[in-house]
């Protein structure tokens, strides 16, 4: 087939070389082995070697082979073959370039190729790197999306700076998730599931036609597990959760003209969890020979006893609470309308997140904090509006207007108890000094967003093409700060002579009040992009591209102090990317590999200000990020699927002269770091699943799934402090099923971690405590699952 008649064919919205059609917004839809539920059997039976799938990245029918933008894009059936929890936690496995850190529905971070938001923590002035999109809405908080997924359709990871085609500037990547659309045929489809830990998993999905031209889809999700981590102190299991989601989709199709499509959908999540364990024990002596006051001295003083320092038996002896409480919902309304052939495309949305903790300041037994926590009240609204014009033509492109507003409302709380004073001073410190005082920070940084952008693609050839983007973003940072020191501490003249002189001045330290301000900040910044495409033959295809994009200000509301600028300047992002796509031997194999070359300017980075004992965020300096991704699929018969991708990433601080300095050097009041690793990154990053299915009889099918990812190690602090390095660890999962051919239900067995691997997902050193406090990744966790469609 042509170039021309391949470019005809999606323009009409099918899959070239298979049977199955896509929709007007569809995600990628890749015929594979095993089915995401029954309705998927047909899809998966029907295929055959060479399927080409297709990808939407570009707001039109695109097959992955051709598409000059370096994408893995996952299935429903790919993510069912995974097993488990439906979380792109689970799914960044498989693509190496993806790397989640965190512990906690709100530190997280994501990054794409090292790059989008540095190591190991959040702050609510940065915005992310990483674009996390549902249904082509924007998502700040990645706490919205990491959790379980409900009535996914695919998932399209793009690497690279998006800003001339997504409504939010993205420098690092955009993380691009659909759900599944209204149908109008009657159908009700869901899946349950049962695994160790007393994990429970129920979806469902029911949809239909309430009228010749109205759908309505109505899902629901429930998952919970008990807890893998005994609280030896409290007697009970923690780290366990319990995840309720629902969802309304109702879709308008008057015409094949006009699509209307209106979702409301509502989440929350709780439990005892998002807390660190014990990591190891710091030294007492610093490299210039200097010795420090350790943990256990300290453990001493306050006439504590601490547990055994071993994450990896998951016990923590935390003598407060860790319960959270993290709801979030919205509204989307979206309208698709052709016009001329064009395509206007409205998308307008509402939402919240809120994050309520109840956390123990210290994270260990001692009486030394009792709350430590953030809580986040936020709210934000969008409204994109794009024009795609027709596929097929010498001349494609897509421009469009997209307003974003953000606000959120902070309430910082630390409170000191009984062991704070000795625990800070030693033993001869009275009690009364902290003990009892307790502080609030107020907080609420807004982002108003204005952008407009654009791409055009110019097919110069039937098998030469080049595309060009420009966005502008205007965008407004504001925000306040305040702070009330409360709580009911001794009177200062109830303390013993020795300290009454310096209890005012200490407690003014530890628990802030005032210092008030209002802040506000607006900049402009102009992003493009500049790519050209060559067929070099029908199967291979070749694309060199040159972005710049940026990622916004940030604002540190913090106590003012010398030194600490309230506004932190943009990241300025310049991507080099080459890449190859090729189909082989009858195009049963494919192999896509790009080349890429990053340099990051004012890379925006978490620092801590010692004396003052304040945290802000500032401009580290300059990064470089290149390196080399691989990603192969191949069918072997009508059974069997191979499919493998993996990634060289050198990542590495080109200029950072001002870091906060490693623990063995903190006598110095900064580091030069420049030359050394990026934090966060792996330098190796590899997986591969197998998929095999045979029949066992005229109706019946049995199914197999094997897969294995691989990260090398990392470090999790963004000053590569040693004792914060995550060593590299591989993890192995497989699944086994059985299904009818033409039948409404798959049953299947799964595991993950089946080796039961120790690793780490993040790690950070407390000088304070004289500890580094990690979180622990997932134990061997298995299961049975029943899906059903009918």
């Amino acid at each position: 087939m042509s170039v021309i008649s391949r470019r005809a064919a999606l323009a009409a919205g099918l899959v070239v070389f298979g049977s199955v059609t896509s929709h007007a917004y569809a995600a990628a839809e890749p015929a594979l082995s095993i089915p995401a539920d029954g309705g998927a059997a047909e899809e998966a039976k029907s295929a055959s070697a060479g399927q080409d799938i297709v990808v939407t990245a570009r707001y039109k029918n695109e097959t992955l082979q051709t598409v000059p933008i370096a994408i893995t894009a996952l299935s429903a059936a790919q993510i069912a073959a995974i097993g488990g929890q439906t979380s792109l936690k689970n799914l960044a496995a498989f693509t190496p370039s993806v790397s989640i850190q965190g512990f906690s529905g709100r530190n997280q971070t994501i990054t794409i190729r090292g790059l989008g938001t540095n190591s190991g923590g959040t702050n609510d002035g940065l915005d992310q790197g990483v674009g996390l999109y549902i249904d082509g809405v924007y998502r700040p908080r990645t706490g919205t999306v990491l959790n379980d997924l409900l009535d996914v359709e695919s998932v399209q990871v793009l690497r690279g700076p998006q800003g001339t085609l997504f409504g939010k500037n993205t420098v690092a990547g955009a993380i691009d998730v659909r759900t599944r659309l209204p149908s109008f045929t009657p159908e009700v489809q869901g899946d349950l599931t049962y695994g160790n830990y007393n994990y429970r998993r129920s979806q469902v999905s029911a949809s239909g036609g309430l009228t010749d031209t109205l759908a309505l889809r109505l899902s629901g999700l429930y998952a919970a597990r008990d807890g893998i981590v005994y609280n030896t102190l409290q007697r009970k299991h923690w780290d366990n959760y319990k995840n309720v989601a629902v969802k309304a989709d109702l879709l308008w199709q008057p015409s094949d003209a006009i699509k209307v499509r209106l979702i409301g959908d509502y989440a929350r999540q709780t439990g005892n969890m998002g807390f660190y364990l014990l990591g190891q024990v710091l030294p007492t002596r610093l490299a210039n020979g200097a010795i420090v006051k350790g943990f256990y001295q300290h453990a001493a003083d306050v006439g504590y006893s601490p547990i055994e320092v071993d994450p990896y038996n998951r016990r923590t002896d935390i003598n407060g609470s860790q319960a959270i409480k993290m709801p979030s919902g919205g509204l989307t309304a979206r309208v698709d309308a052709t016009i001329g052939g064009h395509t206007l495309t409205s998308i307008t949305a509402a939402r919240f997140w809120n994050w309520i903790p109840n956390w123990d300041g210290d994270q260990f037994g001692a009486d030394i904090l009792g709350q430590g926590t953030v809580a986040t009240n936020q709210r934000q609204f969008s409204q994109e509006l794009r024009l795609t014009s027709p596929s097929g033509g010498a001349i494609e492109y897509t421009g469009g207007l997209y307003f974003f507003w953000q606000k959120a409302k902070l309430k910082q709380e630390v409170s000191f108890k009984k062991d704070a004073a000795k625990w800070y001073f030693g033993p001869a410190a009275p009690d009364a000094l902290l003990d009892g005082l307790d502080s609030f920070s107020f907080l609420d940084p807004a982002t108003h967003s204005y952008a407009a952008y654009g791409q055009a693609t110019w097919h110069i050839t039937p098998t030469t093409s080049v595309t060009g983007g420009l966005r502008y973003t205007y965008e407004k940072k504001t925000g306040s700060y305040n702070a009330v020191q409360v709580g009911t501490p001794a009177p200062i003249s109830s303390l013993p002579l020795a300290y009454q002189a310096s209890a005012a001045a200490i407690r003014a330290a530890y628990a802030p009040s005032g210092g008030a301000y209002d802040a506000e900040r607006s900049k402009g910044t102009v992003s493009w992009l500049l790519s050209a495409n060559q067929d070099l033959g029908e199967d291979v295809h070749a694309y060199v591209s040159y972005s710049r994009g940026y990622k916004s200000a940030g604002i540190n509301l913090v106590r003012r102090n010398a030194g600490i600028n309230i506004f932190v300047e943009p990241e300025q992002v310049d991507a080099y990317e080459a890449g190859l796509k090729t189909q082989l031997f009858d195009r049963k194999v494919q192999f896509n590999t790009a080349l890429f070359w990053t340099i990051d300017k004012n890379y925006q980075a978490n620092l801590y200000d010692v004396p003052n004992r304040v945290a802000y965020i500032g401009n580290a300096g300059k990064v470089r990020s290149r390196g080399v991704e691989v990603d192969a699929r191949a069918s072997i018969g009508r059974r069997l699927t191979i499919s493998a991708s993996g990634a060289f990433t050198d990542a590495k601080y080109l200029r950072y002269n001002n870091s906060i300095c490693p623990f063995l050097l903190s006598y110095q009041s900064s580091c030069d770091i420049s030359g050394q690793r990026l934090s966060g990154t792996s330098k190796w990053a590899g997986a591969v699943q197998v998929l095999y299915e045979a029949p066992v009889s005229d109706t019946l099918t049995v199914y197999t799934s094997a897969d294995a990812s691989y990260r090398s190690s990392l470090f999790s602090a963004v000053n590569n402090d040693p004792f914060t390095r995550i060593k590299g660890y591989a993890l192995v999962g497989a699944s086994l099923g059985i299904r009818p051919d033409d039948g409404p239900w798959d049953v299947s067995i799964w595991g993950r971690n089946l080796f039961d691997k120790n690793y780490l997902t993040t790690a950070t050193v407390n000088a304070t405590w004289g500890l580094t406090q990690v979180g622990v990744g997932e134990p061997r966790t298995y299961g049975a699952t029943l899906r059903f469609h009918f």
